[in-house]
């Protein structure tokens, strides 16, 4: 099964990520938010590993 790990900023600037399965989200930030998108996606790669180590990567910005 196909897994994506998303990056994403938030509506306050602040970063999140989560890794979605299967149409579901099976894990998350935790709503902590990041102040760099860098920091964020370090954070997710350190987590993020076994069986989801190739999910694939995306980025979500804000419209401004």
């Amino acid at each position: 099964m196909a897994a994506e790990r998303n990056i994403y900023e938030r509506e306050d600037g602040t970063w999140g990520w989560r890794l979605k399965s299967g149409g579901s989200v099976i894990a998350t930030d935790g709503n902590q938010g990041y102040e760099s998108e860098s920091f964020c996606r370090k954070m997710a790669d350190s987590i993020i590993g076994g069986d989801y180590a190739d999910a694939k990567k995306t980025i979500t910005r804000r419209k401004k």
